[in-house]
């Protein structure tokens, strides 16, 4: 069974991302159809079904609508290649178990909402109600650590639901719209699932990751450029990286 997900699931994995990317511009939009037949977003054709190879479908097309010749870019592509290293990373950690399964569908919400963040500055309440299932799944199986294999304890998540999400609204009110609800939101349920030690982490990753990206753009554009910059792809990476190592790194400092 370990070879057989070793050989399958990487392409399994790769054809997931592509969906997830369809996904995250069909669901707010409310046109699932893209699910299956994509469309081209600047005419409205529908879009050869060689579209859908994971890989591919990018390389073929040449990144064009072959209608309109708009490019399409490789948005796509990334989506499927970030999504197979996820799901292996994730592999790498934890074995097939329990916990993988928990992280990696999180992962992928984490995945669409990144991208709808960068679609339409946006984050879908739908989508942090999946969070919310997996870590109330996991605060209730914190009473059986056997089953979960995770190490954090039910106050751990109790906590990690309000460690950063409380300052974040307080820091929204008091600023009048500095920070977006729809990143206190996410880290209110990342917090649940991860609990108080990784969302600390996380936060403290993707603040360092944000940080260094603005200072590029500050380097590229001038400090005149005017650039919004979405929070949820970076507040998403940092939640990755605690997800996957963040245990180790709290043992190895604390």
């Amino acid at each position: 069974m370990r070879i057989a997900f070793l050989v399958l699931f990487p392409i399994l994995a790769l054809f997931v991302g592509g969906l997830l990317y369809r996904f995250a511009y069909a669901y707010p939009r409310q046109s699932f159809g893209e699910l299956l037949r994509p469309t081209c977003h600047a005419c409205g054709s529908l879009l050869p079904k060689r579209y859908l190879i994971p890989l591919l479908g990018t390389i073929l097309s040449s990144a064009r609508c072959p209608v309109c010749k708009e490019k399409r870019g490789v948005g796509c592509l990334v989506s499927e290649l970030t999504f197979a290293c996820v799901t292996f990373l994730l592999f790498f950690f934890y074995d097939l178990s329990f916990l993988f399964l928990v992280y990696l569908v999180a992962a992928a919400v984490l995945l669409v909402l990144s991208l709808v963040d960068l679609d339409i500055k946006e984050v879908p309440h739908g989508l942090l109600l999946v969070l919310i299932l997996l870590g109330v799944l996991l605060f209730i199986l914190s009473f059986f650590p056997k089953v979960s294999l995770s190490k954090i304890l039910w106050w751990e998540h109790l906590v990690g639901a309000v460690a950063v999400s409380l300052p974040l609204f307080v820091i929204m009110v008091v600023s009048g719209g500095g920070v977006g609800g729809g990143d206190v939101k996410l880290m209110f349920c990342l917090g649940l699932l991860l609990g108080y030690k990784l969302i600390l982490l996380s936060f403290l990753f993707g603040v360092v990751l944000a940080a260094i990206f603005s200072v590029a753009l500050i380097v590229l554009y001038g400090k005149n450029g005017k650039y919004a910059l979405p929070l949820v792809p970076f507040l998403s990476v940092g939640a990755f990286i605690a997800m996957i190592s963040g245990e180790k790194l709290i043992s190895l400092f604390f």
